[in-house]
């Protein structure tokens, strides 16, 4: 066979990549049958590329952990009162707010200022006061202002995918998060908020987004405000305006609806962090890890544990977990 050169080369490269990955998924989807599992070794077999991109791509994939039982169903709350929410929702852990609250006092803060908060490790399904919908994952945070003038959502924590209902009439639904602001009318996108970093994707319809600016700001105010279209991203910081929309990966970008955690040559620390989202405790990492070390894997968000002792093992590190204090990592 003539070895392939210049830019076609790239692209087969990138599509047994993409391969690889989907195989990776489909092995710890807990439902793979003797077909898939002949389909897959003929797969990887037939060429040495396979092989070895199925060996990169999935440096942890032996170590995760396939859920047979079936995905939960989010549980569907109505925000009529959403501060009687919150307070209940925090009473009914609060053994273990108690525990945790010296260690993780800012994410405690944080959820109980807010409205509306989804139990860590799960996902909840949320009806907005105007019929509009919001999907939350694990520990992710609202809060609610809506009026006469604008259908208010500020988005405080987590992440969250957001279908906004097309009502002939009403104001314009806005979505604030880290001090930049996303206006629609009717759409379905997802937002996340990491430290002082904000994500918006689109999946359908149309959205502006723009700031930095307070959560009641004119629209008119902001002639560079950005607009995205199905199947874009754009992203901002705390007090600058939004980047120009680039095309998304929505596999990656989505990949929590499916309960699963996507890396590609993500830092050790960054994906720590990701896992610790579905951890009660918090994770401390020791002093003298390398927190830049790329790591690659497909994890379960319904085993964080599993996920997390893989990532150590990568630096043959121990995983200790103080039951309602913190897990530690040395």
């Amino acid at each position: 066979m003539t070895e392939m050169q210049g830019p076609d080369r790239g692209t087969d490269a990138h599509h047994v990549e993409l391969d690889a990955r989907d195989w990776i998924v489909r092995l710890t989807s807990g439902s793979v049958s003797e077909a898939d599992l002949e389909a897959f070794r003929l797969w990887r077999d037939c060429r040495p590329e396979h092989r070895a991109a199925f060996e990169r791509e999935s440096l942890f994939w032996h170590q995760l952990q396939a859920v047979a039982a079936p995905a939960p169903v989010a549980p569907v709350i109505e925000a009529r009162h959403p501060h009687a929410f919150a307070r209940r929702r925090f009473l009914a852990g609060g053994a273990a707010i108690a525990a945790t609250a010296l260690v993780g006092a800012p994410r405690f803060y944080r959820w109980w200022s807010t409205d509306f908060v989804a139990p860590v490790g799960e996902q909840a399904h949320l009806v907005l006061p105007d019929g509009s919908t919001a999907l939350l994952n694990s520990g992710s945070a609202l809060r609610l202002n809506y009026g006469p003038q604008m259908r208010l959502v500020a988005l405080t924590a987590g992440e969250a995918e957001f279908t906004v209902k097309d009502i002939s009439g009403a104001p314009p639904f806005r979505l604030a998060m880290l001090g930049g602001n996303t206006q629609t009318n009717a759409a379905r996108f997802s937002a996340r908020v990491d430290d002082d970093h904000a994500t918006i994707t689109l999946s359908e319809k149309q959205a502006i987004v723009f700031g930095p600016a307070d959560e009641g700001a004119s629209l008119g105010d902001f002639p560079d405000a950005v607009r995205i279209a199905p199947n874009e991203q754009t992203t901002y910081r705390l007090g600058k305006p939004p980047t120009f929309p680039v095309a998304a990966d929505m596999e990656l970008s989505l990949a929590w609806q499916q309960h699963k955690i996507i890396f590609e040559g993500k830092a050790f620390e960054g994906a720590v962090a990701e896992v610790g989202r579905y951890l009660r405790e918090p994770v401390l990492l020791r002093p003298g890890i390398d927190r830049s070390l790329p790591v690659s894997g497909v994890f379960s968000t319904r085993a964080p544990l599993a996920a997390l002792e893989a990532l150590a093992r990568t630096q043959a590190l121990a995983v200790r977990r103080l039951p309602g204090v913190a897990i530690l990592v040395t």
